[in-house]
């Protein structure tokens, strides 16, 4: 019982730390103002916005605000059952400063992917909570039967481990073909999820698939505090539970 309650403890804290570190890095828009000028963003939107075949003009006249705000509301969609997706306008400014007529950002191929995003997000989520509110009950399961949590030590080996495996497999695999392969297995057939630049405003605004893994490295560097910060909170439990024990 106790490696039973070991094992599903060390996977409900990697479950909640990737759970917790996604609510905590949506916060901060995914890091897309720092992304923005270390991917040279700009300078991708200048080349490959006028050349859109999609008759989505203008957009290389469109600044940072209006990026960031866009790409935050992308955000705030895809974690909201791809609510305004297909409502989103850009408003680009002519030569002479006057404002042009906003237009749609997105084409219907791009709304209905980020729907099956959105729609990925809320069955994942409530995995999340159920993880978390795991985590939660196995630590009291733990305080009171007198069951030692995982150490810091276990913890470390069990990332250094993880991480290991995740490195050879993309070093075997490749990031492309794991990145289209998730694609594949994860999304419908019948709908697109591949854009050429020239194609598509939402992956010219994004430098998909730079900003990608980008976010995903970000992301697991999150994780992995949230996991140890969890862990190291483990340790103060026994401490607590004798010092409870010797007041009485």
């Amino acid at each position: 019982m106790k490696t039973l309650h070991r094992t599903l403890t060390i996977l409900c804290c990697f479950a909640a730390a990737l759970f917790i570190s996604w609510k905590l890095i949506h916060q901060v828009n995914y890091g897309y103002d720092f992304w923005y000028d270390n991917l040279d963003i700009p300078a991708h939107i200048a080349k490959f916005a006028p050349q859109n075949r999609q008759g989505k003009t203008g957009f290389e006249n469109t600044g940072q605000d209006q990026h960031t705000e866009l790409f935050q509301a992308i955000g705030h969609a895809i974690n909201n059952s791809g609510e305004g997706l297909r409502t989103l306008r850009y408003q680009p400014s002519t030569e002479a400063g006057t404002e042009a007529g906003s237009k749609i950002l997105l084409t219907d191929a791009e709304a209905t992917h980020l729907e099956d995003v959105a729609n990925l997000v809320d069955l994942l989520v409530p995995v999340g909570w159920a993880a978390t509110g795991l985590l939660v009950a196995l630590v009291l399961i733990a305080l009171v039967a007198n069951i030692p949590l995982p150490g810091l030590g276990v913890s470390i080996i069990t990332l250094i481990a993880t991480a290991i495996i995740i490195a050879l497999v993309i070093i075997i695999i490749g990031p492309r073909e794991i990145f289209s392969g998730l694609h594949e297995a994860v999304f419908p057939d019948e709908n697109q999820w591949f854009f050429y630049y020239q194609d598509s405003l939402m992956t010219t605004l994004m430098k998909a698939p730079d900003i990608f893994a980008a976010i995903s490295g970000m992301w697991a560097i999150v994780a992995v505090v949230v996991y140890l910060v969890i862990t190291l909170l483990f340790r103060l439990q026994p401490k607590v539970r004798t010092e409870s024990h010797l007041a009485r």
